[in-house]
């Protein structure tokens, strides 16, 4: 197994600088420029504080995300195939990488930051001067409530593969795709893009990018806001003419979540792609002769009319294969590593001379609430099923659902949310020969 750290840079649009000069750069501190006493101080003096709130927390500016992997911190030698014995405990290795990582945000700053604006709006419902100044001090509490709370944002992701440290500047980027998260309603959970998504995207440009053999046929599994599918087809795009053109389908199943992706699909213009509607539960049952009158997962619940709704994208026909399928962050009921067991089992080709080594990418975040998932798949893709684990990487990475952070003031380096500990595994058929392709 081996472990690697992959960063995440959440930067505004600004004019670039050099990476000497991003350090001299500190955000904003709040318990500095906001007035302590509400009441004394002037209409004019609230706004500005406002006003640097906003430009503390980048609210309003165009988002972007760097991705870029460095040299890992710790390397450790395993097999090509996952033991047997591994299971869900094992996770202490890529846990206790977060000892070495970024500090949290500064938590008496947020909360100062929350009080000032609670007060302020209390101040701004009984005094008619400052009544204007109401929602914006509950837009930023709701932006400090983090991602999950917020509503429809932007966000440009940027690719890199340097190894020498951060890049310096988008033009070293080889791949960028603009992504839409909507507000989160219902139970869309696909609807934003969770952490796991960038980290698989440059992970799997790695892989390609080393590699002579290139896939053609891509089938992202559970899609969400489709930033796994469309980076990797923008990487693919470039590297015209050298081969065929990819075809990249990518799937989900609730309703709210394909209207999303469909939309990301759009915005980013990449020949080539297509949204298709996938229910794993289906496939599963079909393949077990089992009946599909209901859904048996609490993990998510669907709209009365899901079917209706989603039928003007159409299914994935039973009877095509792909070179790749990749999912991340996926499996979130121990009922979801049988489908996609039997999602690949139908939808993976076999190795040929054209492509020799299909293969399964799932990159799962190691959540101590989720072990029993996490278990699953070991049990699922073990040395005795047809498809099989054959490499695994563990990844210190960001989840930017947590509390927001402010920005320094045109660079932030520094990684943004909540650690969190990433497993990635690559699966092959089991009578598939050869070294695994991992990174």
């Amino acid at each position: 197994m081996t472990t690697n750290s992959t960063q995440v840079s959440a930067r505004s649009e600004q004019p670039e600088r050099s990476h000497a000069a991003v350090h001299d750069s500190y955000p904003l501190l709040p318990t500095q420029f906001l007035p302590s006493r509400i009441r004394h101080a002037s209409l004019a003096q609230l706004k500005e504080a406002l006003e640097k709130l906003y430009s503390a927390y980048a609210i309003n500016e165009p988002r972007e995300e760097w991705i870029w992997e460095p040299d890992p911190r710790r390397e450790i030698s395993d097999s090509c195939e996952a033991s047997e014995s591994r299971s869900q405990y094992e996770i202490s290795d890529a846990v206790s990488l977060r000892a070495d990582s970024d500090p949290p945000d500064d938590l008496f700053e947020t909360q100062y930051v929350r009080t000032w604006l609670s007060a302020l709006i209390q101040y701004g419902c009984k005094q008619t001067e400052a009544a204007s100044l109401v929602d914006d001090a509950a837009s930023l509490l709701v932006h400090l409530a983090g991602k999950a709370a917020s509503g429809e944002r932007w966000c440009t992701y940027f690719f890199f593969l340097s190894q020498d440290g951060p890049p310096q500047s988008r033009d070293e980027a080889v791949a960028s795709i603009r992504i839409r998260d909507a507000a989160l309603t219902e139970d869309a959970l696909g609807i934003r893009t969770w952490g796991a998504a960038p980290y698989l995207t440059r992970r799997l440009i790695q892989q390609y990018a080393d590699s002579r053999e290139r896939p053609t046929k891509i089938l992202e599994l559970g899609a969400g806001t489709g930033l796994v599918g469309l980076g990797l087809a923008s990487w693919l795009e470039k590297q015209q003419p050298r081969q065929a053109k990819a075809l990249v389908t990518l799937t989900d199943h609730h309703a709210n979540v394909l209207a999303n992706l469909s939309e990301n699909v759009t915005a980013n213009g990449i020949g080539g792609v297509c949204v298709r509607r996938l229910d794993w539960q289906l496939v599963y049952n079909a393949k077990h002769q089992r009946p599909s009158s209901s859904h048996e997962t609490l993990a998510q619940t669907l709209p009365q009319n899901n079917e209706s709704l989603t039928a003007r994208y159409g299914n994935v026909d039973a009877h095509v294969k792909f070179d790749l399928l990749v999912a991340a962050d996926c499996i979130y009921d121990p009922q979801h590593a049988s489908w996609i067991h039997a999602v690949a089992e139908q939808h993976l080709s076999r190795p040929s001379t054209d492509f020799p080594n299909p293969q399964l990418h799932l990159l799962i975040p190691i959540r101590a609430t989720h072990l029993a998932e996490l278990a699953s798949v070991y049990d699922v893709f073990s040395a005795q099923s047809t498809l099989r684990i054959v490499h695994t990487t563990d990844l210190e990475g960001h989840d930017d659902f947590g509390p927001v952070s402010m920005c320094a003031n045109s660079f932030p380096l520094r990684n943004k949310g909540s650690a969190v500990s990433y497993r990635h595994m690559i699966v092959e058929w089991a009578h598939a020969s050869g070294p695994a392709h991992g990174t």
